[in-house]
């Protein structure tokens, strides 16, 4: 993995990411459950990915990380819990508003964290040896690629 950007940087992005999402989303005429053809996500399920990503994997490995040095990382394919768990069923407004509470919840975890903290390492099950400064590096990087997908389901589901 390259180097991260500063900590404090990426600590930014992080809760930035989620104010730009509660305001791309604050449009009451948007249709939540457009998709741009079969087995595209639509907003309903990016949104609903992003709360369970947030509470059962970024939440989940910082803090086992902050708990204990060298724990073992799991690895998960959360694009699987599209079916699974039938996002496109759920409520989006509702997933947004849990997804902004999770997100919230983790800045708190963070902020606590001691700067020499960052660099402690656990095995991740993908990327092996892994930083608490990586695995926030990892996080930002999600919400860049969901954000993209978001901006764009934005504007068509205004327009179709």
């Amino acid at each position: 993995m390259q180097e991260p950007p500063p900590v404090k940087g990426l600590l930014i992005e992080l809760e930035a990411f989620a104010t730009a999402v509660a305001q791309l989303l604050a449009d009451e005429t948007i249709d939540w459950q457009w998709r741009p053809c079969a087995g595209e996500w639509s907003i309903t399920e990016v949104v609903c990915h992003l709360r369970d990503v947030e509470r059962e994997v970024h939440q989940t490995r910082f803090r086992d990380l902050v708990a204990a040095e060298n724990v073992f990382l799991p690895g998960v394919v959360a694009d699987d819990w599209i079916q699974q768990r039938q996002y496109q069923l759920q409520n989006g407004p509702a997933a947004l508003k849990d997804f902004l509470a999770a997100r919230c919840q983790t800045l708190v975890l963070l902020d606590d964290v001691p700067e020499e903290m960052w660099e402690r390492r656990g095995q991740h099950a993908f990327f092996g040896p892994t930083s608490l400064h990586e695995l926030l590096y990892l996080a930002v990087q999600h919400d860049t690629a969901h954000f993209d997908q978001l901006i764009a389901l934005r504007h068509h589901a205004e327009r179709a």
